[in-house]
């Protein structure tokens, strides 16, 4: 029992990570639509994780023949999001208010334009966030998604590149997620992983004239028919 108890004793924590959950979604052939990416934490509220200071890239992979993009223009208003990670002090966001519109990121291209995205932010005042399991899920990002160039059926994955990490700056990734001072100096960074999401698409949403021409055309056959019935009687 002595030694079950020193074993326990010294036994190594769980390493705790941030888990980046990239959310599913269907977009309509041609239109648009909108994707959303949660940050959560995996450690224990007595010793969260901590970051100010944040970079991802996002790429979307094409199961089929189509192109979805991220929408070239990007409207940013998660920023100012109540489930935003870095909500009432994002440096993003404060910069929009002085020079809008605001700026969280932007699309890229890695096989074809728009196919990959990629978001920053800091804590405007440089103060870290912290995020532990009882935090909950924490909106990452809500995104832009353009089906211009896709059919109806087709299917996309949306993954973090790459898909686990130290988390750090110095790791030459272009995803990290850590503390750093006033100078960009890193001081801490936190491991993640991550999960990928889908994007289907469904068919494309009539425009409204050829809806309203196939609802008369629609009241103009049933007509006909009553009609026709009237008659024979």
């Amino acid at each position: 029992m002595c030694v079950a108890s020193l074993a326990l004793g010294w036994a190594v924590p769980a390493r705790a990570d941030l888990v980046i959950s990239i959310g599913d979604a269907t977009v309509a052939q041609g239109g648009t639509g909108t994707l959303n990416v949660y940050l959560s934490s995996t450690a224990d509220a007595s010793a969260p994780d901590v970051i100010n200071n944040y970079a991802f890239l996002i790429q979307i992979t094409a199961n089929t023949a189509g192109n979805l993009a991220f929408s070239s223009s990007q409207g940013f208003g998660y920023l100012n999001d109540g489930s935003y990670v870095f909500f009432g002090n994002s440096a993003d966001y404060v910069a929009g208010l002085m020079s809008p519109p605001p700026v969280g990121g932007t699309p890229s291209t890695t096989d074809y334009p728009n196919d990959s995205f990629v978001g920053f932010d800091t804590t405007n005042d440089f103060s870290p966030v912290a995020l532990s399991s009882s935090s909950g899920p924490v909106l990452l990002a809500s995104l832009s998604l353009d089906a211009s160039i896709t059919s109806e059926g087709e299917s996309f994955t949306v993954s973090l590149v790459p898909n686990a990490g130290d988390g750090s700056s110095g790791s030459g990734s272009g995803t990290y997620f850590d503390v750093v001072d006033d100078g960009f100096s890193e001081q801490s960074a936190v491991s993640y992983t991550s999960t990928s999401g889908t994007v289907t698409i469904t068919a494309a949403v009539p425009e409204p004239a050829s809806a309203s021409l196939g609802l008369i055309a629609t009241c103009l056959l049933a007509c006909g028919l009553v009609r026709r019935s009237s008659r024979r009687r």
